[in-house]
């Protein structure tokens, strides 16, 4: 290997892997990265045997050929780097010469055919959707996916194929964590093929996310047999997808309210966010009194104080008082971008939905927290 790239492509390369490669592995090559230095480029490569993800930036490619270098230690060189052409050099030790003058380093690595191959993969159905529209739909929903839960069937997002109102096909992303559920949807043109009881890792939308920086750019989705690949011009990313059953969320949708609450979004964030300072028990308790034109937002700390939030809003039907985790409804309110949010409630109990009242794709349900 034998290239010229710049100190800023080289960190920007470096660093989209970062998310994937594996720290603390039994398996020392997965702390590592590949690097393949082709004829106008240099194609960078991690995974985690799970998630494999390949970016390639331009460069000037005097010898081709592979070095298999630490990941999280190059990263760092790289960034630290002059702002210059940065020259790579692989030698016959499996070491890297990385020269930037007047920095230079020599790196240790490992046999590059040591590093494990990318699994075999057929398509068998392909779609496209647009970056913006599917970073969207992952940016609302992700949140609700468990961190570091294995329980079977929410432990990923579950894609599918729906029809809106108008009859048109969409691509809907579902998640949920048991103590609320969202899903929102975005306009796709080919074949959906995912399987039903296939669901993506929430490591593998993360490193998906990153990679939908051009918001008019074409995703390339490819559904094979227990995996997906995700194409966004000279990236991909492959993915195992979850063994798991998706509950029948559809079922448990609530549709039999007997209130309506319009509140400006920003005010209600705002409130929201002041009133958290003081909602420090294990739920995270807040309390939502809807009374007239106001919901009055409290919370009260036993060592610390107490703290009350009213908000104006528009409000049908009678008075009620419930309990919610204030950080469930910060994540939900934080993800969207309209001016207004819809509130529907039933009894203190029930599941709250909440909604934008011009966006028909997205949809949140809220658990409520029974109140002492």
């Amino acid at each position: 290997m034998d290239l010229y790239i710049t100190q800023e492509e080289l960190a920007r390369a470096l660093g989209t892997v970062q998310g994937v490669v594996e720290r603390r592995s039994n398996q020392q090559v997965l702390a590592h990265t590949l690097l393949s230095a082709k004829d106008d480029h240099l194609q960078v490569t991690a995974t985690d045997q799970e998630i494999t993800v390949i970016h390639r930036f331009p460069a000037e490619v005097a010898k081709r050929g592979l070095a298999c270098v630490h990941a999280v230690h190059l990263f760092q060189v790289a960034r630290n780097l002059p702002d210059r052409a940065v020259h790579l050099v692989g030698q016959d030790n499996h070491a890297l010469v990385v020269d930037a003058p007047p920095a230079h380093f020599r790196l240790v690595g490992l046999p590059p055919d040591e590093y494990p191959t990318l699994p075999a993969f057929e398509a068998s159905a392909t779609l496209t959707v647009k970056a913006g529209e599917l970073l969207r739909i992952i940016d609302r929903t992700v949140f609700a996916i468990p961190a570091d839960d294995q329980r079977y069937g929410l432990n990923g997002g579950h894609l599918e194929s729906v029809e809106d109102l108008e009859g048109k096909t969409r691509l809907r992303l579902v998640t949920t964590d048991g103590n609320r559920l969202c899903y929102a949807g975005a306009a796709y043109e080919g074949e959906f093929g995912m399987g039903r009881h296939m669901l993506v890792p929430r490591k593998a939308l993360h490193e998906i996310r990153k990679m939908l920086d051009v918001a008019d750019a074409d995703v390339e989705i490819a559904f094979g047999e227990r995996a997906a690949s995700f194409t966004i011009g000279t990236s991909v990313l492959h993915t195992r997808l979850v063994d798991g059953e998706f509950p029948a969320y559809r079922s448990v949708l609530p549709t039999n309210f007997q209130r309506r609450v319009v509140v400006n979004r920003v005010a209600f964030r705002d409130a929201l966010r002041r009133v958290a300072l003081e909602a420090i028990d294990q739920a995270s308790t807040i309390r939502m009194s809807f009374a007239d034109d106001e919901v009055l937002i409290t919370s009260r700390g036993i060592d610390h104080g107490e703290a009350k939030h009213p908000v104006p809003m528009v409000f049908e039907g009678d008075p009620i008082e419930m309990g919610f985790n204030v950080r469930y409804f910060l994540e939900v309110v934080n993800c969207i971008d309209e001016d207004e949010l819809v509130l529907e409630l039933g009894e203190p109990l029930s599941p709250c939905m909440v909604r934008s009242p011009t966006d028909e794709d997205s949809l949140f349900i809220i658990m409520p927290i029974r109140l002492d």
